[in-house]
């Protein structure tokens, strides 16, 4: 319990539209190794018209659980209204697809004693069931490597790296740097810019790996694909927001790809360009090569991802007035293929 007899952590879930999963995340919580007084969980109901409210309203578990409501406005903006509302000295954030294990709690809460300045990042392996799409097969795969590298201090130092699907620090630490930029609306890299706030304020990053969550990714390839270009996007928001990690951006590496793809890349950014359909055309073309088989090929997934990023990039940075490395960026994705064929 908190010194003022409050719990000692809050939960914070942000959830849209996914009251089933929600639900198996809010009774794996149930399930927990520490007392049900000492911790609650809040969640904030993001314009959801799917019964979530209802489930929440109705669901009996031994923790104080309660909601709050954004009102449509995205991940980041309900994570800071669930973090309004907590009352716990720590606050663990976790998505609304995970189901945790019976330690959650008190392994995120131990990494946390009073005047610590640490952020602690644990384990969200993807699960597969009968029913899972062949794209969660695909984020399975890179996202276990992923996990495997975090416990090497220099990859977790990257950018890249930082997760909040299942992170925790204390609740002053996350509210002295501001929460998260409401500015990043849509999907993608309000975590990361976070990270760039906490490690300029001394924050230290950890891992945990016992501290897990199991994912269960329910999107398809038409997700995915969707997801990857408004990460492009936000991308590119982030390098306005902080410049200075430009360099440690994947935005620093356009050309990280055969001569021929970049050819056959930069037409298909061109006709995006002009086509307003041809983004959508080219993401029913890959899920329709899919149901065919061809996920079973190694690189299928990595062109059409490739190109969903780069187009997000290429729409936001198309009529601005950046300068600099954005500038220079704008110009190099507006080559033209014979040129990257002759040149590189």
């Amino acid at each position: 319990m908190a010194e003022g007899g409050g719990p000692s952590v809050s939960v914070l879930i942000p959830t849209h539209q996914r009251r089933a999963t929600l639900r198996a995340a809010l009774e794996s919580l149930a399930r927990q190794s520490v007392a049900p007084e000492t911790y609650e969980v809040v969640v904030a109901a993001d314009a959801c018209s799917d019964g979530t409210q209802e489930m929440i309203d109705g669901l009996e578990v031994p923790y104080e659980l309660r909601r709050v409501g954004p009102r449509g406005r995205g991940r980041a903006a309900a994570v800071n209204a669930a973090l309004t509302a907590a009352r716990g000295e720590v606050a663990i954030v976790l998505d609304d697809d995970m189901r945790v294990v019976p330690g959650f709690v008190e392994r995120h809460g131990a990494h946390h004693p009073a005047g610590s300045r640490r952020c602690v990042l644990g384990a969200v392996p993807v699960e597969l069931g009968p029913g899972s799409t062949h794209a969660a097969g695909y984020v399975k795969a890179k996202f276990d490597l992923h996990l495997s590298r975090l416990s090497d201090p220099a990859h977790l130092a990257l950018p890249r790296s930082f997760f909040t699907g299942n992170a925790s620090l204390r609740t002053e630490v996350l509210r002295e740097v501001g929460g998260f930029d409401e500015s990043f609306g849509i999907y993608g890299n309000e975590d990361v810019e976070l990270s760039l706030r906490l490690r300029k304020a001394g924050v230290e990053l950890g891992y945990d790996p016992e501290a897990k969550a199991l994912q269960e990714y329910g999107k398809d390839l038409g997700g995915l694909q969707r997801d990857t270009l408004a990460k492009g996007e936000t991308t590119v928001l982030l390098a306005r927001s902080h410049p200075e990690f430009f360099g440690d951006l994947r935005l620093a590496a356009p050309d990280d790809a055969s001569r021929p793809w970049l050819a056959v890349r930069a037409q298909l950014l061109w006709l995006t360009r002009r086509l307003p359909g041809m983004a959508g055309a080219v993401f029913t073309l890959f899920s329709l090569l899919e149901r065919a088989g061809l996920w079973r090929f190694p690189l299928f997934y990595r062109p059409v991802l490739d190109y969903a990023f780069w187009a997000g990039v290429d729409a936001a940075l198309r009529e601005s007035t950046d300068e600099g490395d954005l500038s220079n960026l704008s110009r190099e994705l507006r080559r033209g293929p014979i040129d990257l064929l002759l040149h590189g």
